[in-house]
């Protein structure tokens, strides 16, 4: 018994989690400070007190249109739709809606899906990645890949360096390239805002490619351009980069090419027919799923650049959730964000055991068995 106050209704002989109405409430997000080199798993108060939050009805009020002075009879039900959008028009941006924020003292949701730099954990593998794209740009390395499994933090770790980008480099970010061998260049020319007519043909779009760089290279600028899920790229689009690489001649690298993609790229890239490709790779890096310890250190981590003054989780919620979840960071969020809407509805002040395995029971977490289940080093 984990001793939590459930209040949530469970039918007679089955494990399915009924919950109570919930009410969602308008929060405005508020930043929080850096780590200051304080350990993540080792959460301090927050010195300035957190102001109570005034709530407003969720839809604002109507305002009658002023009157003509006469009566209208023209008056149809388009004229009464365009009415309607006047009167509830609202004047400022919506509010996110966060459901159980204020219940864990939080100043926005911990453990959501989408990459967010201001909530990396700087973990010992995630540290080196970066380092190899970093060693990369500033050695002007030709090509530099980047490989790591779903959800494994590659494209936070992305927009991490294009924060971190010298204003001499110029960066053109492509996602997801597919097609043909013209198309690819398009979608390159594009990253880096310049004309690709749908009427030019690959030697003139290859034309302009080529002066552009070289302009840019005249005013002392640099141009980085970074493939993001690189597993769709063919062979046949592959060695188009390593054509575009040959650009640079002698000490003159006017262009550099990062490559960010899922395990099958590597292998892609190490086959025989690619080995010239693969002699181009300068900086290459594969990320690895955390252990136990750094997922029990990268869950207090979040909680804190959310606001909490305390790891809400306990040491056994943190072990069962790696075992699902294998390490990889993306899993980790979804069942920690889970866990913590169980725990709210049951009025529980923190994530216990028992809390994510009736997540894991109710099968609300559709990532469970979606990676590869560690090796048993025992």
């Amino acid at each position: 018994m984990d001793g939590s106050n459930n209040t949530g209704n469970t039918s007679p002989g089955s494990n399915v989690h009924s919950f109570p109405t919930v009410r969602l409430r308008r929060r405005a997000s508020r930043n929080v400070g850096a780590l200051n080199g304080r350990r993540p798993d080792r959460l301090l108060l927050v010195e300035e007190p957190k102001p109570k939050p005034v709530f407003r009805s969720s839809r604002p009020e109507r305002t009658p249109l002023p009157s003509t002075g006469r009566a209208d009879h023209s008056v149809g039900p388009n004229t009464a739709i365009l009415e309607d959008k006047a009167e509830t028009r609202p004047s400022k941006p919506s509010v996110p809606l966060e459901i159980y924020t204020d219940h864990f003292g939080l100043s926005a949701r911990p453990f959501t899906l989408l990459p967010d730099p201001e909530f990396i954990y700087w973990s010992p593998v995630h540290r080196r990645a970066f380092t190899m794209m970093e060693y990369g740009v500033l050695t002007r390395a030709p090509i530099t890949l980047i490989t790591g499994e779903v959800g494994s933090g590659k494209t936070t770790l992305l927009h991490r360096l294009l924060q971190t980008m010298e204003p001499d480099v110029k960066v053109g970010l492509v996602s997801n390239a597919q097609g043909s061998r013209g198309e690819l260049l398009r979608w390159v020319l594009m990253a880096l805002d310049q004309p690709a007519s749908p009427e030019a043909n690959y030697v003139d779009l290859f034309d302009a490619f080529q002066k552009f760089l070289i302009d840019q290279y005249a005013h002392g600028h640099r141009v980085v351009i970074i493939f993001d899920e690189a597993q769709n790229l063919s062979r046949e689009s592959l060695e188009e980069l390593r054509m575009f690489t040959n650009i640079n001649s002698n000490k003159d690298e006017l262009l550099q090419l990062i490559l960010v993609g899922q395990p099958e790229l590597r292998d892609t890239i190490c086959r025989s027919d690619l080995r010239q490709f693969a002699q181009r790779v300068a900086s290459s890096f594969h990320l690895s799923p955390m252990d136990s310890e750094t997922v029990h250190a990268y869950i207090g981590h979040r909680l804190y650049k959310a606001g909490a003054k305390r790891n809400l989780f306990n040491r056994d919620a943190c072990d069962l959730i790696y075992k699902n979840t294998g390490g990889v960071p993306r899993l980790v969020n979804q069942l920690c964000d889970l866990s913590m809407v169980y725990a709210f509805t049951s009025n529980q002040k923190t994530v216990t055991l028992r809390t994510v395995q009736q997540v894991l029971d109710d099968g609300t977490f559709f990532g469970a068995g979606a990676f590869a289940q560690p090796r048993d080093e025992s």
